[in-house]
């Protein structure tokens, strides 16, 4: 019996050890390489990083400079972290053609859901960008030229741009300041702060945060599912201002003329602007004209208050 048991306990033992020994390892390892471009002209530029942070700012007018944090963790079964990083960063993954430059690849081209590159990089003044990560936020600053900035989780941070913006989060808070073109802003759920430097076009929508629009000068559309809306400027083009459940500040430049159309499920509508009123009144809802009316300011809460300042 003594005997069967010793046997029986040197097999389990010999079993684990192999078990043990066929499971990965679990590693990390960091590393760090760095490019410099030439180009001429306006560029082209697109970053993208499956998992980590992307930063892109004004630099030399002749060069694009690269540079860039490589990690690696996790469980790897075929090779070490270590080979992972130094396979990086011994083959960066840029291509550049004349002014066109691409940095990094959708997931990190072929490494793995355990590789992390943060990228910074240094551009010229005229530039393009489309900037995009799996998991991480997106920062850009003083490009003048269109661009696009797109995270599934993190927020993006967007400041003094020139051009049409794009920008998207799955889950994140997006900020821009200082734009100087039209704008789209959606995240699924997090709040948009948008500070506007031109006359243009502004949509915004969130699926559960507040936003809050500063210095809007033509049209505008803002929606959240749940939160409050705030937007200030000068209605030069209809304003469409809409929140399920939240309260909404309207404050129009002084001498603004717009015609006002708001609604509210459940709670008050309040005007500190003198209103021509027209049709019928209503506590849930107001038609008027301000200043002689203008373009025409719908706004509309399912349940939450509406003030007009």
């Amino acid at each position: 019996m003594h005997s069967s048991h010793s046997i029986r306990l040197k097999v389990l033992l010999l079993v684990t050890a192999i078990a043990l020994t066929a499971q990965p390892a679990i590693a990390s390892s960091e590393g760090h390489f760095d490019r410099t471009l030439t180009v001429s002209g306006p560029v082209s530029l697109t970053v993208a990083t499956g998992s980590g942070e992307i930063h892109v700012s004004p630099g030399d007018t002749n060069s694009v400079v690269v540079h860039a944090r490589v990690r690696a963790g996790g469980w790897f079964s075929g090779g070490s972290a270590d080979d992972r990083v130094k396979q990086i960063v011994d083959n960066p993954p840029i291509e550049q053609s004349g002014n066109v430059i691409r940095i990094g690849k959708n997931q990190d081209w072929h490494w793995g859901n355990n590789i992390s590159i943060d990228y910074e990089v240094t551009t010229p003044r005229q530039t393009s960008l489309n900037a995009s990560t799996g998991s991480g936020g997106v920062r850009a600053n003083g490009l003048t030229g269109d661009f696009k900035a797109t995270s599934g989780s993190g927020d993006l941070n967007i400041d003094a741009m020139t051009g049409y913006g794009n920008v998207s989060t799955g889950s994140g808070s997006i900020h821009m300041k200082d734009l100087s073109g039209a704008a789209k802003l959606d995240t699924g759920s997090g709040d948009i702060e948008l500070t506007q430097s031109t006359r243009a076009d502004a949509q915004a929508r969130t699926g559960s945060g507040t936003i809050r629009i500063r210095n809007a000068q033509n049209g505008v559309r803002a929606h959240t599912g749940s939160g409050d809306l705030e937007v200030s400027g000068t209605p030069n083009a209809e304003w469409h201002l809409e929140t399920g459940s939240g309260s909404i500040d309207v404050s129009p430049t002084s001498g603004s003329k717009f015609t006002l159309n708001a609604s509210s499920g459940s709670g008050g509508i309040h005007s500190d602007q003198p209103l021509t009123m027209q049709g019928s009144l209503d506590k849930h809802h107001v038609q008027g004209t301000v200043n002689g009316g203008g373009p025409t300011v719908y706004v509309e809460t399912g349940s939450g208050s509406v003030h007009i300042h």
